[in-house]
């Protein structure tokens, strides 16, 4: 067990790697006082952080920051986050392997380029990148293993019996708080550290976004989030229930959440402080790369502006509107960032109830359902990596969701999955067709099965494979989804229910539209941005001549029209209109599944 003043006692004891804070403090001091060759050789030899062997006994070598910075190269299969990393480094054109040779070893390029350079010695902006770059992903990976291991204990792996530690969940998640918390953290006045608790009480303080003693609200959800985890791990059959599974799959997530919450309010401080601009690049690289899982045409500007060429002043007015826009997408809030310095950042607002998406106005909230195709993007996104058995991660987005979130309460955290769309009562209660998909493929939730046998297969080394997985979650889930949601208002309509019909209206517009098309009317401009029937529809279009005046689909616009009309005829509780209403964007919401499947088998002739 290990003791940090903080108010975290770990299950396992590692006060070892904890002591690579000192590393980082011990190489600032040397920076600020010249001494680079120094600096130069506690980052690459080590000075404070023991290595055991398997037996316990200590060795002559020490862990190093440069080894950290080096780890990821060909080894973290299982990593969504340095997956995200690669793919929000590299080019469009890159390969896997193309992303994994050049950018591996991102965080150790990067430092030992400032090593090298006497300019920023006296900055020691070295030493602050070891816990931006190299600290903060390997204690993100930390979560990962952890996680990961818990999944081999579910399978029947016993950590007890492994002298060697290789899998052992317990001690990978108080590696994390090692990490990430840091030997020498100190409580309030000061909270002097060297790691990313210290980190996050200097941009919470710059954002006020503390609570009455002082401590950063992130470092105090981290904190509680790690006591959950422990009450999980305190079980006596700890990681053998789904359950177990699936909370770590959330508590991890929420956790990379707040961590990525307090790197983007550094970078908005080092893009407006003109002392921190130094620091631009290297918050820059921390974060925008992660943004590979959210918007594809905003992580590329932002790319653009922060990574590929050199921070200037006067894009600030550009850059903050798209990092505010991809707030909702890496799990935190306008309110959770805050204002900066009180009044020269102002805080952004958050979504409200009646958010737009392409266009449509709804009447209910649920922005929250049309995030669904977060988890879409990102199962995408990693399938193009190599990957461990039955794409472990990828199936994890699909089984359990990430974006959707329906109910915050810590303990009651809830969010819907794709598998849960595929297995809605809702579809098989009120869908139109419901019955002919099951007589057709002769068996109930056929799509679910399909996928998860796909999974099993190991996609992600096939790329008609993750073509056929992808589009099976696409057309085969999303559409039978969306017949339920239409059956349901047509129903409630009619019926005695005192639930307003409106709200399934709306949540169908939000499932055919989704939240990666914007609030523009027509949805974005480019294609690569969306992943429901509305992008599908939009991108059929073009090959089908089939757009309007303003370059998206006739049939978008079409729906669009529908949406607002249902609107009303649900306001005055006419019916027989909605009933014809419903019917017409049951049949609309077809055509574009139609023109894929002569799309495909003209490709494919």
């Amino acid at each position: 067990m290990s003791t940090f003043e903080v108010g975290i006692n770990t299950l396992t004891d590692v006060t070892a790697l904890s002591n690579i804070a000192l590393d980082v403090r011990d190489m600032a001091t040397d920076l600020k006082a010249g001494n680079l060759l120094a600096a130069q050789r506690i980052y690459t030899q080590g000075a404070n952080s023991a290595l055991y062997d398997v037996f316990g006994e200590e060795t002559l070598d020490k862990l190093t920051l440069k080894s950290m910075g080096q780890a990821g190269a060909g080894q973290w299969l299982d990593d969504p986050s340095f997956t995200f990393q690669m793919l929000g480094l590299s080019s469009v054109q890159d390969s896997a392997a193309e992303a994994i040779s050049k950018h591996s070893n991102y965080a150790d390029y990067y430092i030992s380029t400032l090593l090298n350079d006497q300019t920023t010695a006296d900055n020691a902006a070295a030493a602050q990148a070891t816990t931006i770059l190299t600290v903060h992903i390997n204690a993100m990976h930390k979560l990962w293993e952890g996680f990961i291991d818990c999944t081999m204990v579910q399978k029947g792996y016993n950590p007890e019996e492994d002298q060697t530690g290789k899998i052992d969940p317990k001690r990978k998640y108080d590696e994390f708080v090692a990490l990430y918390v840091g030997a020498g953290q100190v409580l309030g006045p000061s909270w002097e550290g060297y790691l990313l608790y210290a980190l996050a009480q200097a941009a919470s303080k710059k954002f006020d976004t503390v609570d009455e003693n002082g401590e950063s609200l992130v470092n105090k959800e981290i904190r509680g989030l790690y006591e959950w985890v422990q009450r999980i791990m305190s079980e006596e059959d700890y990681c053998k229930r789904d359950e177990s599974i699936s909370e770590l799959w959330t508590i991890n997530n929420r956790i990379i959440a707040k961590m990525n919450l307090s790197m983007m309010q550094m970078l908005i401080d080092s893009m407006h402080n003109e002392n921190h601009f130094y620091l631009v690049p290297i918050y820059a690289r921390a974060i925008i790369p992660q943004l590979s899982q959210c918007r594809t045409s905003i992580q590329r500007k932002l790319k653009s502006y922060l990574l590929d060429k050199e921070y200037e002043r006067e894009d600030f007015s550009r850059i903050l509107p798209l990092l505010q826009q991809s707030y909702d997408c890496l799990g935190f809030t306008c309110e959770q960032v805050g204002a900066y310095s009180s009044d020269k950042v102002a805080e952004c607002g958050d979504y409200t109830e009646n958010h737009p998406m392409a266009g449509f106005v709804p009447k209910f909230d649920v922005q929250t359902i049309s995030k669904v195709d977060l988890d879409m993007h990102a199962i995408r996104q990693l399938l193009k990596f190599p990957t461990g058995d039955d794409n472990i991660i990828s199936q994890m987005y699909y089984k359990h969701g990430r974006a959707a979130v329906i109910n915050e309460d810590k303990y009651a955290y809830d969010v819907q999955s794709l598998q849960e769309m595929a297995r809605s009562s809702i579809v098989e209660q009120w869908s139109p067709y419901y019955s002919d998909y099951v007589s057709y493929h002769g068996q109930e939730f056929y799509a679910d099965t399909v996928i998860m046998n796909e999974f099993k297969r190991n996609a992600g080394t096939d790329t008609q494979q993750d073509a056929l997985l992808l589009s099976w979650m696409q057309l085969g889930v999303v559409t039978e989804y969306l017949m339920g949601l239409l059956g349901s208002a047509d129903q409630m309509c009619e019926g005695s229910t005192d639930e307003d019909p409106t709200k399934w209206w709306d949540a169908f517009a939000a499932t055919y539209i989704g939240s990666l098309e914007g609030i523009d009317l027509g949805g974005s401009d480019q294609t690569i941005d969306g992943f429901m029937l509305w992008n599908v529809a939009n991108r059929r279009a073009v090959s089908f001549d089939t757009q309007n005046s303003d370059y998206y689909a006739d049939i978008n616009n079409e729906m669009l029209e529908l949406l607002f009309a249902g609107q009303a005829q649900l306001l005055r509780n006419d019916c027989n209109n909605f009933a014809k209403t419903v019917s017409r964007a049951l049949h609309l919401m077809v055509i574009p599944l139609i023109q894929s499947v002569i799309w495909y088998a003209i490709k494919n002739e």
